[in-house]
């Protein structure tokens, strides 16, 4: 038998199998697109929500107020001096953003081309850019409280915690810094949480970083003039 020479309906066996190879990519391809677009509505549904919840029930700003007004006994700022009622609000609030801060962060990775990097890490830097503190999905909202006691940095958790979503959303670096100890919040998104450097310099922002930033800056204007209505 001619192998070389078999065909059918005109094609040779080299076309055929061509064919074959381009019919399974494109099928291939068209899966991959679909399921892309799926995580992207499955990710633009989680965050819509997200953000209509914390303007509505976990806004830090005006937490931060009740804190320093009503709830602190002393100026150590901690979550220990609060008052029964503030602690419980405290807690309420620090264990949304816990639940929910991994999970956006696992949804958005897969809209990513690395979708291995789907771990946050949040990390308290001392004045010199040295890690003090790193925070990650299983020291839940324990880890939160004990960091904001040791270091007293209670309101700058809740601060950045508020502020952290829209960023993570954005993909815009992110970092805050407590005045009264020159102390600063920032986070990673990882493969790993338990490997990272001991030391965080603020680096240089890349152009896509500050496309980023100028996107979180219109999305705040665009909720004030919101307000304002």
């Amino acid at each position: 038998m001619k192998f070389l020479a078999y065909s059918i309906a005109g094609l040779d066996l080299t076309t055929i199998i061509v064919i074959f190879v381009g019919v399974i990519v494109a099928f291939a391809l068209l899966a991959m697109l679909i399921n892309s677009g799926k995580y992207h509505a499955r990710y633009k549904r989680f965050y819509k929500k997200m953000d209509k919840t914390i303007n509505k029930k976990f806004n830090g700003n005006l937490l931060n107020e009740d804190i320093i007004n009503l709830y602190a006994k002393d100026q150590t700022n901690t979550y220990k001096s609060l008052r029964k009622k503030g602690r419980k609000k405290v807690k309420k609030y620090f264990d949304y953003f816990v639940k929910s801060l991994p999970e956006q962060v696992m949804l958005k990775s897969f809209t990513t081309a690395d979708k291995n990097k789907n771990q946050i890490v949040i990390l308290l830097l001392d004045e010199f850019d040295k890690v003090q503190y790193r925070w990650y999905a299983k020291r839940k909202t324990k880890g939160i409280l004990k960091a904001s006691d040791k270091y007293q940095m209670l309101t700058a958790f809740v601060a950045f915690l508020y502020e952290l979503p829209l960023n993570i959303h954005e993909g815009a670096p992110y970092r805050f810094t407590n005045h009264d100890n020159d102390y600063v919040l920032t986070y990673q998104i990882v493969k790993k949480v338990k490997r990272g450097k001991r030391k965080i310099r603020e680096k240089k922002l890349s152009r896509k970083e500050r496309k980023a930033l100028e996107k979180v800056k219109k999305a705040k204007e665009k909720k004030e003039r919101k307000k304002r209505k």
